[in-house]
């Protein structure tokens, strides 16, 4: 038995898990994490603990992905060359993934930023 399939389906059920983790810590943050509230505890973590889990959670879901990517770079391959349209989509995701990447971020209010407003209200 090669190297491949020993990997294959143990390299499947936990990019399934980190999948699971993921969405299930994503959800948990945006719905159940509601900071208005005050301080939210799930098994005794606060929002932060659980955006490190899930921001862990994620690097190790994007590197499983490019290893099972690497053990299915034939059948990739093979479906590439049967469509015309694999090219396109691969370029369109590659541009769309760059431009995420290189476009200016905004920071419209830093600290210092407050602070000066603040200062300035209670000199007037």
């Amino acid at each position: 038995m090669n190297t491949r399939n020993l990997l294959l389906p143990l390299g499947n059920a936990v990019l399934f898990l980190s999948a699971c983790v993921l969405i299930s810590s994503g959800l948990l943050l945006e719905l159940r994490m509601d900071e208005k509230d005050g301080a939210v505890l799930l098994f005794g973590m606060n929002s932060d603990d659980w955006g490190e889990i899930h921001f862990l959670t994620a690097l190790g879901f994007s590197a499983l992905t490019a290893i099972h990517l690497l053990l299915n770079r034939a059948w990739i391959k093979s479906a590439i060359n049967k469509t015309k349209w694999s090219l396109p989509v691969l370029a369109g995701g590659a541009c769309l993934a760059a431009a995420l990447l290189l476009w200016p971020t905004d920071h419209p209010t830093t600290p210092t930023d407050k602070k000066t407003e603040h200062c300035q209200k209670d000199d007037d």
